[in-house]
C-alpha cells in the first residue's frame, strides 16, 4: 500500500472531546535513557518529561530493554519494551513488533499523535491511526559525512561502502515515513531547509536548565577531587569518544594550548570506539597536558562536571541536529568552542555564547581555545549570554508548548 500524506488534524480538540487528558503522544524510540548515555536518549527523556508536565499523557516505545522488562513507569510517563527486538538498534524486528504494538494498542489508549524520534515509526507507515510526526536530527548524504570521519586508511575503505549501502537500503523506507507525516519536526534550521519538500518546520531540541544551574560548592568539591584548584582553566568533552566527534581534535587543541598555559586542564566524560586511541595518545603525546578520562557516566551525574568547567569544547566532525551537550553546557552558563557542523550554529552564536571556527579547522579550533584560556572575564560574559539564550529559545516551557500547537495543527 503506498503511503499517503496526511492532514494535520486538530489532536487537542479531539483528545479533549473524549474527556482525555489535553493529549495522550506515542514518542517511538530505538533507543531511550534505560538503554545508555547520549544524546538521542536523553532528548527522548526530556519529552516525556516535558510533555507530562504539562499535563499530557506519554506513552513511549522503544527496543527491548537488555534485562527483559516490558514496561515500566518512568519520567512521568509509561515505558513499554518490545520484545524480540535488538536493544538500540533499527531492525526489522524493531519495525514488525512497533506496528503489531501499535495496531494492538493506539486505540485502547487513545493515542492522538505519534512522536517518532529520527525515522523509529518506519514501521507503521501505511498503517492506520493518528498522525506521525517525525522529529529528524539528521538526514540523507550528509550522514555518509559523519561516517567518513570514523575510520581512515585502509579500514576507511572498508567501512565508508558498507555506510553508503546501509543509507541506500534505508533511505526508501525514511523517505516513506517522511511522505506519511502530518508535519515533519527538524531541530535545525538547516534540516528544515533540506527536507521542505516534506512540509518540515525548524522546532530546536529543548534542555532542562534548572539541571545545569551554576553550582560553586560542587565546582570546588570536583575540582578538589581532581587534584584542580580554582585558578585552572577546564576545558570539557563530554559524549562519545569518537573521530566523528572530534575528540582526538580537542586532545591535539588542548595539548597546545597547555604548551602555552600550564593552568589549561582536561576532561573527558564518555566511553566509544576511539576512547583507548585517545587516552594513549594523550599520555604518549602530551604528558604536559593533565587529561582525566573519566569514562561514561549516568546523566544525572554530569551536572557538577559541568559547573566545575571553564568551556565545552566541542570539534565534532559529525553532520547532526542540534546536540544536547551544547545546550546542556550553555545552560550550566559556559562558552561553547565549536566547529560549524550540523546544527551547532542554530545554538552558539559566533562572539556572542561561544567561539565557531569552520569545519575541520583544527588550528582555528586550538586558537578560539587560547583566547578563552587567557580572558575569563570573556568566558563568563560568553556564557551568561549563552544562558539566557537557553533560557529564551530552548528549555522545556519554551518548546514544549510549540510543539504541543505544531500537533494541533498550528504553523511552525
Amino acid at each position: 500500500m503506498a503511503p499517503q500524506r496526511v492532514r494535520s488534524p486538530d489532536v487537542l480538540r479531539a483528545s479533549a472531546a473524549r474527556g482525555h487528558a489535553p493529549v495522550i503522544v506515542c514518542v517511538i524510540a530505538r533507543r531511550i535513557w534505560t538503554h545508555g548515555f547520549g544524546g538521542l536518549e536523553e532528548q527522548a527523556r526530556l519529552l516525556t518529561t516535558g510533555l507530562a508536565a504539562h499535563g499530557h499523557a506519554v506513552h513511549l516505545l522503544t527496543t527491548a530493554h537488555p534485562d527483559g522488562r516490558t514496561t515500566e513507569p518512568a519520567s512521568g510517563g509509561t515505558v513499554h519494551y518490545l520484545l524480540g527486538t535488538p536493544p538500540g538498534d533499527y531492525s526489522a524486528e524493531f519495525r514488525r513488533e512497533s506496528r503489531r504494538w501499535a495496531r494492538e494498542n493506539f486505540a485502547r489508549l487513545g493515542v492522538d499523535a505519534v512522536l517518532s524520534l529520527s525515522v523509529a515509526a518506519d514501521g507503521l507507515v501505511g498503517l492506520e491511526g493518528p498522525p506521525i510526526y517525525p522529529i529528524i536530527t539528521g538526514w540523507g548524504w550528509n550522514q555518509l559525512r559523519s561516517f567518513w570521519h570514523d575510520s581512515g586508511g585502509v579500514r576507511r575503505l572498508v567501512e565508508l561502502p558498507w555506510s553508503a549501502l546501509w543509507l541506500v537500503r534505508t533511505l526508501p523506507r525514511s523517505r516513506a515515513l517522511l511522505r506519511a507525516s502530518a508535519r515533519v519536526i527538524c531541530v535545525s534550521p538547516e534540516i528544515a531547509h533540506q527536507l521542505r519538500r516534506y512540509r518540515a518546520c525548524y522546532l530546536p531540541g529543548l534542555v532542562e536548565p534548572t539541571e545545569f544551574r551554576a553550582d560553586p560548592a560542587a565546582r570546588a568539591t570536583l575540582r578538589a577531587r581532581l587534584g584542580l584548584s580554582d585558578a585552572d582553566c577546564v576545558g570539557l568533552v563530554v559524549g562519545t569518544v569518537s573521530r566523528q566527534k572530534g575528540v582526538h581534535l580537542a586532545l591535539e587543541a588542548s595539548a597546545a594550548v597547555a604548551r602555552e598555559h600550564p593552568a589549561f586542564a582536561l576532561v573527558v566524560i564518555g566511553g566509544g570506539p576511539a576512547a583507548a586511541e585517545v587516552e594513549a595518545d594523550a599520555r604518549r603525546l602530551a604528558p604536559h597536558l593533565r587529561a582525566f578520562f573519566l569514562g561514561p557516566m549516568d546523566h544525572a551525574a554530569l551536572p557538577p562536571y559541568f559547573a566545575a568547567a571553564d568551556m565545552l569544547l566541542f570539534p565534532s566532525l559529525r553532520q547532526e541536529g542540534l546536540p544536547t551537550v551544547v545546550l546542556e553546557a550553555m545552560s550550566a552558563g559556559l562558552p561553547v568552542v565549536a566547529m560549524r557542523a550540523g546544527g551547532t550554529p542554530a545554538a552558539v552564536a559566533d562572539g556572542s555564547t561561544g567561539l565557531l571556527v569552520p569545519l575541520g579547522d583544527v588550528r582555528g579550533f586550538t586558537e578560539a581555545a587560547r583566547v578563552l584560556a587567557r580572558n575569563p572575564d570573556r568566558r563568563r560574559a560568553l556564557g551568561r549570554a549563552g544562558r539566557e539564550r537557553v533560557e529564551r529559545e530552548f528549555q522545556g516551557n519554551v518548546v514544549i508548548p510549540r510543539l504541543v500547537k505544531i500537533l494541533a495543527g498550528d504553523a511552525c
